[in-house]
This record gives structure tokens, sequence and C-alpha cells, in this order.
């Protein structure tokens, strides 16, 4: 049987977190996550060139960018998997299949993006 939407969804998005956080900011976290909702896309972005261009210092980079700014907005699942892949990056694994990781964090990322833009007030 599969989760139900609210279980799925708490392990994507962290919803205390973001209510800790629009206690605090108010209105202002709709703009933090439309900047969010924006901006990680190129993290990932720069990670895939990195890739494809044998670039590992900016690689990690990236990611790292990802787990952070992941983090700040609560999409926990994202950030998570960020961080193990940014551990795999640092350790040189070899039996890291880096694309396959990869198409992991773009998919990580529509789903946090797809519960984000649900929490965005109009």
């Amino acid at each position: 049987m599969p989760p139900d939407p609210e279980t799925a969804a708490s392990r994507v998005i962290d919803a205390a977190r973001l209510d800790d956080l629009r206690a605090l900011l108010g209105d202002a976290l709709d703009d933090i996550l439309r900047i969010w909702l924006n901006d990680a896309p190129a993290f990932l972005a720069v990670a895939r060139r990195a890739r494809q261009a044998g670039e590992p210092d900016t690689l990690i980079k990236a990611i790292h960018g990802v787990k952070g700014s992941a983090g700040n907005v609560g999409a926990i699942e994202l950030s998570e998997l960020a961080r193990t892949l940014e551990k795999h990056l640092k350790g040189a694994d070899p039996a890291l299949d880096l694309d396959a990781e990869l198409s992991r964090l773009d998919a990580c990322y529509n789903r946090a993006a797809c519960h984000i833009r649900l929490l965005i007030r109009p």
C-alpha cells in the first residue's frame, strides 16, 4: 500500500521547519521559496556541466550548494541525497554511478518543488 500523501510529503519537505520559518519571516518566506525554485535548478545544471567537463571540484561545490539551499527551505530528501552524494564524491567512490545520482537529484528537486509550490501563498 502506498504511503498517504501527508506521509509522502513528510519525507520530501520538513513541514515543521517551514512552519518555523513562516512564523519568523511571515510573507517573506514566499519570496525566499520562489527564489529557491528559480535558483536550485542552476546548481543542478552546474553539477551536470561539471560532470560532463570532468571538473570534480566544481561538481562538489555545486552539490554542496544543492545540499545547503535545500536544507534552508526544508527540502530534506533533496538535502540528504546531496549530502550523501557529496560525501561519495569527496571520497572518490569508484562504485558511484554519478549519472544515476544526478538523475536522482533532479527527481528529488522536482518532488520538493512540487510540494513547495503548494506552500507558497499567492
